[in-house]
């Protein structure tokens, strides 16, 4: 009887004990086990999820219709959290913008003239960038072409930023090579003229694609036919630049 009576005190300590784990030992913790409402309390996947949330609301209405009631319902917070997080309804609208744009250009990498043997080969690398990013990854992102649509039919403030931020620094390096191709002849506002009739002709056949299409011409959507576009559209602004470089040397050597 004692024999048993010293097996069931064991047991008794073993159960008070010796098999339970020294949670709060620092040597020896106990293995973290992650629960299902981590990212609840997650700042970073509470961020996430309320921009995801915003580019649903945003890409729908724009950013007058987008209403932050739903933005907080769709993304599982209060309202509060999008204030602590992007200070109010603009500054979420502003950074979705600018970072769907840079999550695209993550794929498509923005061209300078130094990554060409020469300023026509830049050129044409630059033209080949633009169309692809307005015809193959502006669309086959899942918001940034609504809600490049709804800043083009009602802009705000947000568009500032993008262009400061984004399009700017992308434009500046078109000018460079159209300025290169000049050799440094033609005006500065010549080659600002210039550097936009090229972004023209390129976002021509995104703007007016269902119109392109009624007219019988099938707008590119493919590597393939997009490089064709590239060179058809890089020639012709070769010839312009050059012929502008003529005109520009037949007045400064004219009496």
């Amino acid at each position: 009887m004692e024999i048993k009576s010293g097996k069931r005190t064991l047991t008794k300590r073993q159960k008070a004990g010796i098999k339970q784990p020294f949670i709060n030992s620092r040597f020896n913790p106990m293995p973290k086990v992650t629960p299902t409402s981590s990212r609840e309390r997650d700042p970073e996947a509470r961020k996430e999820r309320i921009l995801a949330a915003a580019a649903v609301v945003f890409a729908k209405g724009g950013f007058a219709a987008g209403n932050v009631r739903e933005i907080s319902r769709r993304a599982r917070v209060n309202v509060a959290s999008i204030n602590y997080y992007f200070g109010s309804k603009e500054g979420l609208y502003r950074e979705l913008l600018v970072a769907s744009h840079q999550q695209a250009l993550q794929q498509e990498r923005p061209v300078k003239l130094e990554d060409g043997r020469d300023a026509r080969e830049a050129l044409g690398n630059w033209i080949a960038f633009c169309l692809r990013f307005v015809l193959l990854k502006r669309p086959s992102h899942p918001v940034l072409g609504k809600l490049m649509a709804h800043e083009m039919r009602q802009p705000t403030a947000a568009l500032n930023e993008l262009v400061k931020l984004i399009v700017r620094p992308i434009f500046a390096e078109l000018q460079r090579i159209v300025e290169a191709l000049g050799d440094g002849l033609m005006e500065k506002s010549e080659v600002e003229m210039r550097a936009h009739h090229i972004v023209g002709m390129c976002v021509h056949y995104e703007h007016s694609a269902e119109v392109i299409k009624r007219l019988g011409f099938a707008v590119p959507n493919t590597e393939e036919t997009i490089a064709r576009l590239a060179r058809s559209i890089t020639e012709l602004a070769l010839h312009g630049i050059g012929g502008s470089k003529s005109g520009v040397t037949k007045r400064k050597h004219s009496p």
